[in-house]
């Protein structure tokens, strides 16, 4: 606290000097304002002038009256001049003329008036007479008039000399004041301007600091997310391994039973009835123990193959492949394993090169082409066309089979999922889902489209090799 206290100091000063200069300036202005308002009742000049112009008017009446002018009225300017001085008599202005010394001649005035008023009784005398004994008494009173009114303009000018130099001094003073609010004014406006600044700079540094420490934030939670997203996908993955090991040991059970029972009754019968038994009808006994024990190896390699992709231990390497060949060789080996000859390939004009890996290739088209002949007649054939769309090569294999109801179609790819009008036929309900997993991991897929009791169409995309390597692999 104690070092932000002498960044309040300054303004703080400067702020009470402000006020103080705003304060004096308006209280020497209110001065003024009463000292010009007090002068103009005190203004004696008018009041001797009024009384000097009156007793020129008394004179001139009497001096009419004498040369035989009968409608003029000294009583009546006499009067005026009575009322003139009478002003003079009052309080304030008596005041006024005991300070300006001028106290006597007014005394003196006044008697005269007495002794005038005293002489406008009705005449023993002739009006001539009547009118030089007032002459006489009229001229002191004038020049006492006189001498009073250049006393009262003498000490007017002084006064007014006076006032305009208070004036002059007090708007002086209300000057230098208005100088001190214009300093304070800019030195406030400076503290402020440098305060804002100040508050500027802070800011951008707060914002500069606001923004490192976001960084540095989002580099140890990128981190960290990245630890929580690995920690994610592993449980994940063993979540995946977990389920599909239940749902294995439960499939093991149900469709390995089958195939070991088969063998199982087949050897026993073999051993009991062998030599009573024909040779065509033990080789029909040897070749069904024979697809029993391929059935067995299928349902193990799937099951691999889906432990193995649960794992991510399934890689894809990728090169140039000429799907030509690899669906060729797919088709040899079915027709070798199983004694097909349903199998009709379309060859393409030109050969077709895709980016995929070739064993993962080959593992699709087995399951696509073996799933076709089973659950297609005996007596259909199952297509095999090849060809380019884009940026992509394909191989679409059609059969005429039982086909798959419309509202099983989208989840033909799941995991130990099988169309309800397969439940009489062997199978796991892997291959698909195995299949697809493998076209994607390569960067392709494996799409369907089926009408149920019409067949079914698997198209398998990969990418094509155009653009990437153009050295083939020889199949």
């Amino acid at each position: 606290m104690s070092s932000g206290r002498p960044a309040y100091v300054l303004p703080g000063v400067a702020i009470l000097a402000f006020v103080a200069f705003l304060g004096f300036a308006l209280f020497r202005l209110f001065l003024i304002e009463e000292d010009m308002r007090d002068n103009v009742d005190e203004n004696m000049l008018w009041v001797t002038t009024q009384a000097q112009v009156a007793s020129h008017r008394f004179e001139q009446a009497v001096s009419r009256q004498a040369l035989g002018h009968p409608h003029d009225s000294p009583s009546l300017r006499l009067d005026v001049l009575f009322s003139r001085l009478m002003l003079m008599d009052e309080g304030p202005q008596r005041r006024y003329l005991r300070r300006a010394d001028l106290e006597a001649p007014l005394d003196d005035v006044l008697a005269r008036l007495e002794a005038i008023d005293a002489l406008m009784q009705p005449p023993a005398e002739g009006v001539a007479e009547r009118a030089r004994a007032i002459q006489r008494e009229l001229d002191p009173l004038m020049t006492g008039l006189n001498r009073i009114a250049t006393g009262v303009m003498k000490e007017e000018w002084e006064a007014t000399g006076a006032r305009l130099d208070r004036y002059h001094a007090s708007l002086l003073q209300v000057i230098a004041a208005a100088v001190g609010i214009l300093i304070c004014g800019l030195l406030l406006t400076s503290l402020l301007i440098h305060a804002l600044r100040q508050r500027r700079t802070a800011q951008r540094d707060l914002m500069a600091h606001r923004d490192h420490l976001e960084e540095e934030v989002e580099r140890h939670i990128g981190r960290y997310r990245q630890t929580a997203e690995a920690l994610a996908r592993s449980l994940k993955r063993e979540k995946g391994v977990s389920e599909f090991y239940r749902s294995f040991a439960g499939m093991v059970s149900h469709q390995f039973r089958t195939p070991l029972a088969v063998i199982d009754s087949g050897l026993q019968r073999l051993i009991r009835r062998h030599d009573d038994m024909p040779p065509a009808q033990r080789l029909e006994r040897y070749h069904r123990l024979r697809e029993a024990v391929a059935q067995m190896t299928r349902l193990v390699e799937s099951s691999l193959t889906a432990a193995r992709l649960d794992g991510d231990q399934v890689e894809s390497r990728p090169a140039a492949c000429s799907l030509t060949d690899l669906v060729a060789q797919a088709c040899r080996l079915q027709r070798e394993a199983h004694g097909e000859a349903r199998l009709q390939v379309s060859e393409p004009q030109a050969p077709l090169e895709a980016w995929c890996d070739r064993s993962l290739v080959e593992q699709i088209l087995a399951n696509l082409l073996s799933n076709a002949l089973k659950y297609s007649p005996a007596a259909e054939p199952v297509r095999v066309q090849l060809g380019a769309e884009g940026a992509r090569v394909y191989c679409r294999i059609e059969d005429h089979g039982i086909g798959i109801p419309d509202k099983e179609l989208p989840r033909l790819f799941e995991r130990f999922f099988r169309s309800s009008n397969a439940r009489g036929i062997s199978g796991l309900g892997l291959g698909l889902n195995i299949a697809r997993h493998l076209a994607r991991l390569q960067g392709g897929d494996v799409t369907v489209s089926s009408v149920e009791g019409e067949g079914t169409t698997f198209t398998l995309w990969l990418p094509a090799a155009t653009g990437r390597n153009q050295d083939v692999e020889p199949s």
